[in-house]
C-alpha cells in the first residue's frame, strides 16, 4: 500500500512537472514569434494597391469605412456577418478582411508561435463553399487572384502557386484551404474561416427537402467553426 502511495505521488509530480515544462515551452515559443516588420495602419493599407492590389482603387467608401472600423475597434471583433443584395460586394469585402489578417500574420516570423503552437505546427484558415468548382469561380478564386496580384505578397510573402485547392505558404506553415464541410477541418489548427454564400436559397423560393439539407449544412458549418473559435 505504501509503495502504491509513493508511486501515485511520483506520477502526480511527474505530471505536474510535465505541465510546467509545457507551459514554459509555450511561453518560450511566444518569444520566438519575432516581428519582421511593423504592420501599416489599416487606413493606409486599404488605400494602397501595393498591399491590397488593384482592388484597392475600387472599394466603395461605405465598405472601406466599415473595414477601418472593424480593425480599429476598441473591442476585439471575432465575427463579421455581411448581408445585402446581389452585387453589393459582400464576398469582396470578406476577402479584403481576410487579406488584412493574412497580411498582419505575415509581419511575424514563426507564425504558429503566435498561437502557442510548435514551429512545425500547420495553421489553417478555411474557405467554405458548396463545392470546389463553385469556390474557384467565386470567393475562394477571387482571394487567390487578389493574393497573386498583390505586390506585397509577391515580394514578402509568396505562396506556393502550384496549389489550387489550397493557398499555401510553406515558409510559414500556414494555408487557406477550400472546404465544403466541417470534415475538411477536423484535426487542424483552425484560426479563422469564411462561410461564403451562407444564405444558399431565397426565402421566396419553394423550400424543398434538398434546400433544407443545404441550409442545415450551412448552419452546421457555422456552429462548428464558432464553437472551435
Amino acid at each position: 500500500m505504501k509503495g502504491d502511495m509513493i508511486m501515485q505521488e511520483f506520477t502526480q509530480q511527474t505530471e505536474l512537472e510535465s505541465l510546467v515544462n509545457t507551459l514554459v515551452e509555450m511561453k518560450d515559443s511566444e518569444k520566438k514569434a519575432a516581428k519582421l516588420r511593423e504592420p501599416v495602419p489599416i487606413e493606409e493599407w486599404i488605400d494602397s494597391p501595393y498591399y491590397v492590389g488593384p482592388d484597392a482603387l475600387s472599394i466603395y467608401p461605405y465598405w472601406k469605412q466599415h473595414i477601418i472600423n472593424i480593425f480599429n475597434s476598441p473591442v476585439r471583433i471575432n465575427e463579421v456577418i455581411l448581408t445585402g443584395g446581389l452585387g453589393t460586394g459582400k464576398t469582396t469585402i470578406a476577402n479584403i478582411i481576410l487579406l488584412r489578417r493574412i497580411y498582419e500574420l505575415s509581419c511575424y516570423s514563426n507564425i504558429p508561435a503566435l498561437f502557442n503552437l510548435m514551429v512545425s505546427s500547420k495553421i489553417m484558415l478555411a474557405y467554405f463553399n458548396l463545392n470546389l468548382g463553385q469556390a474557384l469561380l467565386t470567393g475562394y478564386g477571387q482571394l487567390k487572384e487578389m493574393i497573386d496580384n498583390c505586390p506585397y505578397f509577391q515580394e514578402n510573402f509568396p505562396r506556393n502557386n502550384k496549389k489550387e485547392s489550397e493557398i499555401v505558404w510553406p515558409q510559414a506553415n500556414m494555408m487557406v484551404r477550400f472546404a465544403s464541410g466541417t470534415q475538411h477541418t477536423i484535426g487542424t489548427n483552425l484560426i479563422g474561416s469564411v462561410l461564403d454564400e451562407a444564405n444558399f436559397y431565397s426565402k421566396t423560393e419553394k423550400i424543398t427537402e434538398t434546400s433544407m439539407q443545404v441550409q442545415d449544412k450551412a448552419k452546421e458549418i457555422y456552429t462548428a467553426t464558432r464553437n472551435r473559435r
